[in-house]
């Protein structure tokens, strides 16, 4: 009887769970219906949350996230790409510089090494 009980009360819950997740997924659905294009837009948005106007012109909702190189993106992502790709270049070039920096003076060490006299050729320069 306990296993007839069990196996009831497990039912209940998968019935009560399917329940519970309907009217959520009916919720979220509607929410992403509402969020439809401004007036003016023609076509989907795309990845970052801008519409296209047959105009040429771009309209971004307030949410809309740089990443699209080359499309319709938010004002300043484009200004925001150029200073990251500055900051690379200072950073890869600092990279270079230390090491052209450290070959130089691994070089200058090794010829230092090789024109250092030895103990023979001092011996006999002196007198």
């Amino acid at each position: 009887m306990t296993r007839s009980l069990a196996q009831a009360l497990i039912g209940f819950v998968f019935v009560i769970a399917s329940l519970g997740a309907g009217p959520t997924a009916d919720a979220k659905g509607a929410k992403k219906a509402s969020a439809a294009p401004p007036p003016g837009a023609a076509g989907p948005a795309n990845a970052c949350g801008c519409y296209s106007t047959g105009a040429g012109a771009c309209l971004c909702s307030k949410k809309a996230k740089c990443g699209c190189a080359g499309e319709c993106e938010p004002k300043g992502c484009e200004e925001k790409r150029q200073k990251e790709i500055e900051r690379e270049i200072t950073a890869e070039t600092k990279k270079a510089a230390e090491a052209d920096r450290k070959q130089r003076k691994s070089s200058a060490d090794a010829e230092r090494a090789s024109q250092k006299p030895s103990a023979d050729d001092g011996a006999k320069k002196k007198p």
